[in-house]
């Protein structure tokens, strides 16, 4: 880290992600609560100025952050402030502060809004050309943020393309201690993630009907009694032996109960080994599956 005269350093480059990733954090949050205010609202207006309210949202957070401390919400966090480059004793001055807001709030406004913009001057032959110059633009900056970004992790210093063009710099107000990293919570947090997408791998894997059904006949064993058809009472067919509810073109295993067609079939799909849940009765086949078959004994 390079020292200052008055004993400020430049900010490691992990506090500056994380920096940068508290304060986009904090615009979604943000976001989000308006959002919510507006949830029920009928309207497209949030969709509608959606570009102006990213804008003002912004807007507020500069001016209760780097406006008044020097320092974004994320910087303030981690005890980092914006400062000159090396050998300065200042922080941002007023004018750098209104250039970074231009740059980060007013120059995204313009992206999204250039279509717009281009729409209301009506001159021909005018819009093509804007437009390729927009594209033109705007692919230089994505490469020029790259190169920047790729110089950031190797030398360290400027963060964004914003902060190397005003010439601020992320910097510890004082010299930081011995930086402490407990690798504690990133071991648990990789021992539950390999965990759970061991279980995503193994889980379509089991039969879990068939496991479901083999404890339940283990657990709850029920004697097999045969029973004639001509026994089935009007409590059998009101009831699925599944699911318990009305049956839905009901089919009969050759016990007394009734079941749902895609009750029973499913079932007996995902497991071969099915009996009937309520006697016990074994399903030889798929054949043995049929529709209801009622027999009326005729009073004598």
């Amino acid at each position: 880290m390079a020292e200052n005269v008055d004993g400020r350093v430049t900010a490691l480059r992990v506090s500056q992600l994380d920096a940068a990733e508290l304060d986009q954090e904090v615009l979604q949050l943000t976001k989000t609560h308006l959002n919510k205010i507006f949830k029920y609202h009928q309207s497209s207006f949030l969709t509608t100025y959606d570009p102006e309210i990213n804008a003002l949202l912004k807007f507020v957070l500069w001016k209760f952050s780097i406006h008044q401390w020097d320092a974004s919400i994320g910087q303030q966090i981690l005890n980092i402030r914006y400062g000159g480059t090396k050998g300065s004793q200042t922080w941002m001055s007023s004018r750098q502060k209104w250039l970074y807001t231009l740059l980060l709030i007013g120059c995204p406004w313009l992206r999204d809004r250039s279509h717009d913009l281009v729409r209301l001057l009506r001159i021909e032959n005018l819009e093509d050309r804007i437009e390729k110059y927009l594209q033109w633009a705007e692919t230089t900056m994505k490469v020029a943020t790259l190169v920047n970004f790729l110089m950031f992790l190797r030398l360290g210093g400027y963060l964004s393309l914003v902060e190397r063009i005003l010439g601020i710099q992320s910097m510890f107000p004082q010299r930081q201690g011995l930086r402490q990293v407990s690798f504690e919570f990133m071991t648990r947090e990789l021992l539950w993630h390999g965990f759970s997408e061991f279980l995503f791998f193994a889980l379509p894997l089991v039969n879990i009907q068939r496991v479901k059904n083999t404890v339940t006949r283990w657990i709850f064993p029920r004697q097999t009694k045969q029973r004639p058809l001509v026994e089935r009472s009007r409590h059998h067919l009101t009831s699925c032996g599944v699911c318990g509810e009305w049956p839905v073109d009901p089919q009969e295993i050759g016990c007394v109960h009734v079941f749902c067609y895609y009750c029973i079939h499913s079932n007996y799909k995902a497991d071969p080994g099915l009996t009937c849940p309520l006697c016990d009765k074994n399903i030889p086949d798929l054949d043995s599956i049929q529709p209801v078959r009622l027999r009326i004994q005729p009073q004598s």
